[in-house]
């Protein structure tokens, strides 16, 4: 009987010994999206009023995107304006964007860029609140100069970039906006997936003339700007 109870004994030992080390590995490997959704939801105190920002745009019209996909000259040269505006209102505050996506990203051994996850954006959107909401109003201020509504801008934006080579940029300011808004509230972090065709020839050359200048806006861009 003593064997007995002595083996049941060891044998519960041994079970809490396993529980608690798969729970260690496990909290190992969610610790980092733990960390990082109180992170936002703490940062999403500071950023309060990224919502209400857009409630300043002049338009408030819909857009309707052309069947084509095809940007046109006006709009790529009103939306190289609203950076550019953007971009002068923030100074020298605009390099803390870059600092901060190299800070994120990384390279594969073969030097391919690994793009930051959602999770690492948002993070990063936190730790850079005061300068990002600044520059949310300084765009949103520049969309009005040029007559965008959020619709829109949106759309080009993503377009721009699409045609510049720099397909990753797939979020825009409202949509982390939504998404701190959902993590502040508990809820999933998941935005979805924007798949697009490929660019079309006429939106490349439209584009063309502006590429440096719109590769220069990456740190930017990564942040939803």
């Amino acid at each position: 009987m003593k064997k007995v109870l002595a083996g049941c004994l060891m044998g519960f030992v041994l079970l809490g010994v396993l529980a608690g080390a798969t729970l260690y590995f496990a909290w190992g490997l969610i610790r980092p999206v733990v960390s990082t959704v109180t992170d936002v939801a703490s940062g999403a105190t500071r950023l309060g009023d990224v919502m209400d920002i857009d409630r300043e745009l002049r338009n408030t019209g819909s857009f309707e995107p052309p069947a084509s996909g095809e940007l046109t000259a006006d709009q790529v040269a009103r939306f190289v304006r609203v950076q550019q505006q953007t971009r002068a209102t923030l100074g020298d505050r605009a390099g803390m964007f870059a600092d901060k996506y190299r800070e994120l990203s990384r390279r594969t051994p073969e030097g391919t860029v690994v793009v930051p996850s959602l999770q690492d954006l948002l993070g990063g959107v936190t730790d850079l609140s005061n300068v990002y909401l600044d520059a949310w109003r300084a765009q949103v201020a520049a969309m009005n100069d040029a007559g965008f509504s959020r619709s829109e801008f949106s759309w080009v934006r993503l377009r721009v970039y699409q045609a510049a080579g720099l397909e990753a940029v797939r979020y825009d300011a409202r949509d982390l906006a939504e998404a701190i808004g959902r993590v502040a509230d508990g809820a999933n972090l998941d935005l979805p997936t924007v798949t697009l065709p490929d660019a079309p020839a006429a939106n490349r050359a439209l584009v063309a003339p502006h590429r440096e200048l719109i590769r220069s806006w990456l740190g930017m861009a990564f942040f939803g700007l």
